[in-house]
């Protein structure tokens, strides 16, 4: 699952790499982790407007949701959503048919099980350049204010080789994009088997993924802190 990222990149770095223009409403704040639990804006690039970068909040709300308390109650449940299943849920089996995205990042956080402790690890390309997890959206307008509200979810993937061994128990991982693929999820809604042959195409070895502080998971951390997602070291872990 995909419940953290960091995004550190200005918009000026981000146009360069995606060859987009940031929206003119786009406001970026730059933290090197957030929750989705914090409810955060984050940059994406939609297949119905692919040359530019919008900001949209995480956890889609699906367009037909008329009460503004179930659209709480169904975001906090569609901050991922698992490719196998998307045409199986009602939330869901429009936006991968009409309308899905590019989530923009720089890296992102899973943590690894050993005995009863969980340990925090940050996942990023080795060039530490920004890249896109495959996500879909949606529209929903607030019966409340009128005001229409976009929304996303992060597409997951059972984990390869690497990932198996972070991400050890629910063995899931974010879909994580090529240029090549980027620009084929945008184009059109894909099948299994064709997932499965981006997924074995790309190669995970231009991935880094190393050990942080447990420090990410305090409520009181300042998410715009560059140590988040530095090295830290656990002895217990050599040699397992």
């Amino acid at each position: 699952m995909c419940y953290s990222i960091s995004l550190y990149s200005d918009v000026k770095a981000l146009t360069r790499r995606f060859g987009a223009l940031p929206d003119i409403s786009l406001s970026l704040s730059r933290y090197y982790h957030i929750s989705a639990f914090a409810i955060p804006k984050v940059p994406v690039i939609t297949n119905d407007k692919p040359k530019w970068i919008q900001a949209f909040r995480w956890g889609l709300v699906p367009y037909w949701v008329r009460e503004r308390e179930k659209a709480e109650e169904i975001r906090q449940k569609t901050f991922n959503a698992r490719f196998e299943t998307l045409r199986q849920r009602a939330s869901f089996k429009q936006a991968i048919e009409k309308r899905r995205c590019l989530v923009l990042v720089d890296g992102f956080f899973e943590f690894r099980e050993v005995g009863s402790r969980k340990y925090p690890y940050f996942i990023r390309l080795k060039s530490a350049d920004p890249f896109a997890l495959a996500g879909i959206w949606d529209a929903w307008c607030d019966p409340d204010t009128g005001a229409e509200e976009k929304t996303f979810s992060i597409v997951t993937v059972p984990a390869n080789e690497m990932f198996s061994r972070i991400h050890n128990t629910k063995r899931r991982m974010p879909m994580i994009l090529d240029q090549e693929g980027e620009e084929t999820w945008l184009s059109r809604p894909l099948k299994r088997d064709e997932v499965t042959e981006m997924e074995k195409q790309f190669d995970q070895w231009v991935l880094e993924a190393y050990t942080v502080s447990r420090g990410i998971a305090s409520r009181n951390i300042d998410p715009e802190n560059s140590e988040l997602i530095q090295p830290h070291e656990y002895p217990e872990l050599e040699g397992i």
